[in-house]
């Protein structure tokens, strides 16, 4: 599937999915605990020739009254390098979209895994320069202090050394906010906590006028997790309460009609209860 700057309103606000880049997965980790029999024909049309599901990234640009908000940063250079996958592209998608990262007022963080918090800060001859200088971090304290801890399990400790290496300057630059429970960060941005892929992870709720939307960020890791929503990953923290969570938001997006868009979502879309699951129609 192709990427491009996908455009949406909420009543006044204009939000702006930005293409950070596509990432190729192991099936089996994207379902896991699934045998190839139950997920085939479901995800056999998603492979490409390597037999991998290529995943996109995609942050979240929401104009507000006072200054452009950022959700998540992509993976940022290293990360891209890395991987040698085309991700870490959220510069040029920001510049195409006329913003400045001087000119973003505030970034929220759903979660610190390295795919969304990559873009946050680059290396420099002093140690880590801020990409967002000017900006509002937020981010939920539960996530900050897991990932921050030193005590992460093993399979997810080298995400740990990528999230101190991100939040830890931006701490000392007292530029982070530890939020804790559901409120609003700005006007018509709530957070919500949506735990379960991380023990912080939070999705955002944007309202203006009468109608809303929200940001699932990784509750759902591409258009199975509607059809699919009990399915889990092995980046889930938490699996069971991983899919209870999903549920809970495509709920509450289904109850209320609201644009939904996610971080591994090729656009934005709404959803609607069906047949025990949902049923994911694209906007057009």
């Amino acid at each position: 599937m192709s990427e491009a700057v996908r455009a949406f309103t909420i009543g006044s606000v204009e939000c702006r999915v930005l293409p950070d880049g596509i990432m190729a997965y192991e099936p089996e980790s994207l379902y896991a605990g699934l045998s190839p029999e139950d997920t085939g024909p479901a995800v056999s049309p998603l492979l490409d020739d390597r037999g991998l599901v290529p995943v996109p990234y995609h942050p979240l640009l929401v104009q507000t009254a006072a200054g452009p908000a950022l959700i998540d940063t992509g993976a940022g250079l290293a990360l891209a390098e890395e991987s040698g996958e085309p991700v870490g592209r959220l510069p040029q998608a920001l510049g195409a979209a006329g913003v400045a990262a001087e000119d973003v007022a505030l970034v929220l963080l759903s979660h610190a895994h390295p795919d969304h918090i990559g873009g946050l800060t680059t290396k420099n001859s002093t140690g880590r320069r801020l990409v967002f200088p000017r900006a509002r971090h937020v981010i939920c304290r539960a996530e900050y202090q897991y990932w921050t801890s030193g005590r992460i399990p093993g399979d997810f400790a080298w995400m740990g050394e990528l999230a101190r290496q991100h939040l830890i300057p931006i701490e000392q630059a007292g530029l982070l906010d530890l939020v804790e429970g559901e409120q609003e960060v700005a006007p018509g941005i709530h957070i919500i906590p949506a735990p379960g892929h991380t023990p912080g992870h939070m999705a955002i709720w944007l309202a203006s006028e009468s109608q809303q939307a929200i940001f699932v960020a990784d509750a759902v890791l591409g258009e199975l997790g509607f059809t699919h929503p009990d399915w889990t990953s092995v980046f889930d923290t938490d699996r069971g309460q991983a899919a209870r969570t999903r549920r809970q938001l495509l709920d509450a997006a289904a109850r209320d009609t609201a644009i939904v868009a996610g971080y591994h979502l090729w656009g934005p879309g709404t959803a609607e209860r069906h047949a025990g699951a949902y049923r994911w129609s694209p906007l057009r």
